[in-house]
């Protein structure tokens, strides 16, 4: 009679040993999923640097938390991801000796990417600044060596 009653606490005791199985299995999965995500993302973005842009622009009567503008630097281009719609931009890029290299007035709204060609662009310190309609900006500085 012990070992009728022996079968179904074994059985409960696989079925709860299966469920954990599956569990670190699921786990494992969805961590190297991540891992090889995080690491696509990575590739997919290349030798881009995230510029810190330093200063001060909103859209009128909003804040938030969120950056408005990313701006990343690769050998060829800088990317802009303008994440909130800012208006009116007089987007501007400086060489070491304030002569401007790019300069370009663009309305902006959220979700917007622009790239600018820098491979012609020679080695130096150049200022990239970005400017709202109510004289706000930010500005960044990056190299090219």
């Amino acid at each position: 009679m012990n070992n009728s009653l022996a079968l179904p606490q074994n059985i409960k005791i696989y079925n709860e040993m299966k469920k954990n199985y599956l569990l670190i299995l699921l786990t494992a999965f969805f961590c190297c999923f991540s891992l090889a995500s995080t690491a696509m993302n990575k590739e997919s973005r290349g030798t881009k640097e995230e510029l810190v842009l330093r200063g001060n622009l909103e859209s009128v009567g909003q804040r938030s938390l969120i950056k408005p503008i990313q701006a990343f630097v690769s050998e060829e281009a800088i990317e802009v991801d303008f994440n909130l719609g800012l208006g009116t931009i007089e987007l501007s890029v400086y060489d070491d000796s304030g002569s401007a290299v790019y300069q370009e007035s663009m309305t902006t709204y959220a979700g917007q990417l622009v790239y600018i060609d820098i491979s012609s662009f020679n080695a130096g310190e150049y200022t990239i600044v970005f400017v709202n309609s109510q004289g706000q900006y930010l500005s960044g500085i990056f190299v090219i060596e």
